[in-house]
């Protein structure tokens, strides 16, 4: 999985590439989430677009990622989840806590 992150005014943007799954791809979404947190970035939106197939691995490392930023009064929130994705979120009840978005601007706006 390729992590890029990139800046939209006050809103750091996380886009995933890849499969997060157990292993190095969750490990390295947490470290981001973390590192980004350290450096004062407190409004993360994760970009899925790209992401084809997430395990329960990567499922917890979202959880992890949304517990992290609200501790420190951030915002977590989704954009773009694929249809897998968004069938996950549903499942797991995660729809109900994380704020999903279709269109970035609309997602940035939101912060």
């Amino acid at each position: 999985m390729e992590i890029n992150i990139r800046v939209s005014g006050h809103v750091t943007i996380i886009e995933l590439s890849g499969n997060l799954i157990i292993g190095r791809s969750e490990e390295s979404l947490r470290e981001a989430v973390n590192t980004l947190i350290s450096s004062e970035q407190k409004n993360l939106l994760l970009n899925l677009a790209d992401v084809a197939i997430i395990d329960s691995s990567g499922i917890g490392a979202m959880i992890k990622s949304f517990t992290s930023v609200r501790a420190v009064e951030g915002n977590f929130k989704i954009l773009k989840p694929s249809r897998m994705a968004h069938q996950l979120l549903t499942i797991t009840g995660l729809l109900s806590v994380l704020e999903i978005f279709e269109d970035e601007s609309s997602a940035i706006s939101s912060f």
